[in-house]
């Protein structure tokens, strides 16, 4: 649907969080670039950008990244740190993966 498979969209926008139970550099440099990537796909698609599970990732994307950026600087990278900003990513990430499936 408009050149974005569900697989397409995990690859590039979906950040390659590792469950260790701690956020890395790395984690937080993917997030950072998936954040940027989606955002910027989100501002030069008028059809996505009109489709309101696509703002709500993109908003809970960028709360994961700063969230995690905080952590990481502040030395508190246990996952609970940051639960509820992955756990609304992915809630959100899941409705636009159903959405790109068409279910």
């Amino acid at each position: 649907m408009f050149d974005l498979t569900v697989n397409e969209f995990g690859k590039l926008y979906f950040p390659k969080y590792r469950e260790t139970g701690v956020i890395t550099h790395a984690d937080v440099k993917d997030a950072k670039r998936c954040s940027d990537e989606f955002h910027d796909f989100l501002v030069n698609s008028v059809f996505y950008s009109s489709v309101s599970c696509f703002r709500v990732y993109d908003n809970y994307l960028f709360s994961f990244y700063k969230q995690a950026e905080r952590c990481l600087k502040s030395g508190k990278t246990h996952f609970s740190n940051f639960e509820v900003e992955f756990s609304l990513m992915v809630g959100a990430c899941l409705t636009c993966r159903n959405f790109l499936s068409g279910n």
